[in-house]
């Protein structure tokens, strides 16, 4: 498996890891954002997986995040567009769970 993959698919087990650690993660999926078409159907599906654990536990993520980065003066200094959705824990966190299923994370992807 692809080390950035692996090391993505790690750190979303870990919520209660500190904010600095989250932030790494985040900037690790950018990195696998660009390299996305290039993987494999496993690799994609691994993806997914990690993904979706990610946007279950939004709100404990973006509570460590917090402390580090202010994600909507990051993402409007950088431009970051909603394609780029981990960008956006401060929004899905207050999202209902019923919103956040497969198909909504596809429609952020």
């Amino acid at each position: 498996m692809n080390d950035l993959l692996k090391n993505y698919s790690i750190g979303v087990e870990f919520a209660e890891a500190s904010g600095a650690e989250h932030l790494e993660m985040m900037q690790m999926r950018d990195r696998l954002f660009e390299v996305e078409s290039g993987l494999t159907a496993e690799e994609k599906q691994i993806l997914a997986v990690a993904d979706r654990q990610l946007i279950a536990r939004a709100p404990e993520f973006y509570r460590e995040l917090l402390r580090f980065v202010d994600l909507r003066a990051r993402r409007q200094s950088q431009e970051i567009p909603p394609q780029r959705w981990w960008w956006y824990l401060d929004v899905i966190a207050y999202l209902p769970d019923s919103s956040i299923g497969s198909k909504a994370l596809v429609k952020l992807q």
